[in-house]
């Protein structure tokens, strides 16, 4: 048996660009603002983004199947986006998986950002951001990463399997800097998991794109479980 030691590789974060820090205001002799005689109202609406710190997406089930799920922002009470998903089958509808967005001021108002539509006679997944079609290609029969090339970050990115279980997932470029990670809550009856984002800045198309094709990848994933015999079906 070979006893050498493996090491793993060390995915850096993107040196993405942040905006442009304010300067300093001028000087006061008094060290403490002065007190308001009325309390400042609480903040609403989802934080606002930062480019500093990794924005984390909460995943919750709609039910004890993954079949309906919600994903919120990092204050875990504003939904973000839907995902609905039928079962898969040959004799299913397509597409298989559809992420939508609520609108702010009716969440009974969805927008469709992005499918999936998986295959049983194909390793190729078949994604779609905002209508634009985009093949997310499995990258070998022994392996269990996919990688697409992605329209709003201008280069091709993979996602791949991680952790102790092969439950976690995380998404790099070409150059192995860290974009996403996904992390299964393996024990918990309502949470499917949890997507860090390493630039909390990121928005608009570009996590769209990260959430289509992490929840397409998670998908796969359990499918491939449940067609081994080890669980974890829709």
């Amino acid at each position: 048996m070979d006893s050498t030691p493996h090491h793993t590789e060390k995915l850096q974060a993107p040196p993405y660009p942040g905006p442009p820090l304010p300067s300093p205001g001028p000087s006061t002799n008094t060290p403490f603002p002065p007190a308001s005689s009325k309390p400042a109202p609480p903040p609403s609406g989802p934080p606002a983004p930062d480019y500093n710190t990794p924005r984390i997406l909460h995943i919750y089930r709609d039910g004890l199947t993954h079949r309906h799920m919600t994903i919120t922002d990092m204050d875990k009470s504003h939904p973000l986006y839907q995902m609905d998903q039928n079962s898969g089958s040959v004799f299913s509808s397509k597409p298989h998986m559809t992420i939508s967005q609520p609108a702010p001021s009716d969440p009974a108002s969805k927008t469709i950002i992005g499918t999936a539509t998986f295959h049983s006679w194909s390793r190729t997944i078949d994604l779609e951001f905002h209508g634009r079609p985009v093949s997310f290609e499995s990258e070998g029969i022994f392996t269990r990463s996919y990688a697409y090339s992605s329209p709003a970050f201008g280069e091709r990115l993979r996602w791949e399997c991680d952790g102790v279980w092969g439950a976690d997932l995380v998404l790099v470029n070409g150059r192995r800097e860290w974009i996403a990670r996904f992390d299964a809550s393996l024990f918990s009856m309502s949470k499917t998991g949890k997507i860090h984002v390493v630039n909390g800045g990121i928005n608009g198309a570009a996590l769209d794109e990260i959430v289509v094709s992490g929840c397409a990848m998670v998908q796969h994933e359990r499918r491939r479980r449940a067609s081994s015999g080890g669980g974890g079906g829709a």
